[in-house]
């Protein structure tokens, strides 16, 4: 078949160039003039671009098929053609055997002469990539343990004692054998066996596999294969969440601890003892007034500077100023300490559990009642 395509392309350029002369006015010799060079490349065709034109407007039915090309492709078109070809062995040796072909229709088709597609293993059937259980018999271990396995003597109408299985195993089981379609045969365990037993009876092949709650372990993955957890034994405590909660009035104390609290009392009354010896002579609002009017105004302006809210009159001494720089400082740290403190309380508070593990019910944590 490469014959038939050579011979359309040798056709294609013979009725361009048959079309080219057509067009020249003298009908004469000279639109076959070139650029002669020694080196080939630089050998070049002087009507190259009228001859390029012709050729993608080239349109007839040749012996592979029609001939024609699109505008923004190379590739014929409908003039594509692959073959299939398969790897088949004789007494000559390998030998490769068409067995499908495509021509630019969209699909593959079988050849005039049919060939079968030999598979490894000498077969005409399709293999599979991976190992297949369909049609297979299983001999299936299983625990009686509930609710997993559930072990029941059912008595049927001739009077025959049959053992039943039922439960989350036996329905796995179950379903499995629909989806995959292997004979299973469920084989009970005894009960006095160990898992690490049960483990080692599969590795001898006593078992071709247990549907059982089995731990996985680094040994034990060793000598045999898991699949992926199937279902998820873990124990929970369910305990009913308490939704009332006893208001406490003095909560907004707790970020800073008692001695905290009369630290910082004491040193407010402290720095208003100072303020009002230091400004009572200097100060226009302390002046004219009793000493215990001058005492209680200095506190205030000390409480005042710590707690951010501020006062009627200002300092007007060096020492006082100075005084006042401290009580500001003092105030940024309060401040900053008591509000991280009292929102951290409050997010505990919210996110607290009743329990936290097994030993709380020990302990007695949780009332008896509840």
């Amino acid at each position: 078949y490469y014959a038939l395509f050579a011979f359309d392309a040798t056709w294609a350029l013979i009725k361009s160039l048959e079309e080219l002369y057509s067009l020249q006015t003298n009908n004469s010799s000279s639109f076959l003039s070139f650029d002669e060079s020694s080196f080939c490349f630089d050998f070049r065709f002087h009507q190259y671009d009228l001859l390029l034109s012709i050729l993608a407007r080239t349109n007839f039915l040749g012996v592979s098929g029609p001939v024609q090309f699109g505008k923004n492709a190379t590739d014929r078109i409908n003039g594509s053609y692959y073959s299939l070809k398969n790897v088949q062995s004789s007494v000559n040796g390998l030998n490769f055997v068409l067995v499908l072909e495509y021509s630019g229709s969209g699909h593959w088709r079988v050849p005039v002469t049919k060939s079968y597609i030999i598979w490894p293993g000498n077969s005409v059937t399709p293999s599979v990539d991976r190992a297949t259980l369909q049609g297979v018999n299983l001999r299936i271990g299983v625990l009686a343990i509930t609710p997993f396995t559930i072990v029941q003597n059912v008595t049927n109408d001739n009077g025959q004692i049959t053992r039943q299985y039922i439960g989350y195993m036996p329905d796995l089981i179950q379903l499995l054998t629909y989806q995959i379609g292997f004979n299973a045969t469920i084989i009970l365990i005894p009960s006095n066996q160990t898992y690490a037993e049960i483990i080692q009876l599969v590795n001898k092949g006593i078992y071709d596999m247990i549907v059982a709650d089995v731990t996985v372990t680094a040994l034990r993955r060793q000598l045999v294969g898991f699949s992926n957890p199937i279902f998820d034994n873990s124990l929970s405590l369910v305990v009913k969440k308490t939704s009332y909660k006893s208001i406490d009035l003095l909560a907004f104390l707790r970020p800073f601890s008692r001695k905290l609290w009369v630290l910082a009392l004491a040193t407010c009354i402290y720095a208003g003892i100072l303020m009002c010896f230091i400004e009572r002579a200097d100060n226009e609002d302390l002046q004219n007034r009793p000493i215990i009017s001058q005492l209680t105004l200095s506190i205030w302006y000390c409480f005042g500077n710590i707690v951010g809210y501020g006062v009627e009159f200002n300092a007007s001494t060096a020492a006082g100023r100075f005084l006042t720089a401290g009580l500001y400082i003092l105030s940024l740290i309060l401040v900053a300490s008591y509000t991280a403190n009292l929102a951290s309380d409050l997010t505990i508070a919210k996110s607290q559990f009743i329990i936290s593990g097994i030993d709380d019910i020990k302990n007695g944590k949780v009332p008896i009642h509840r």
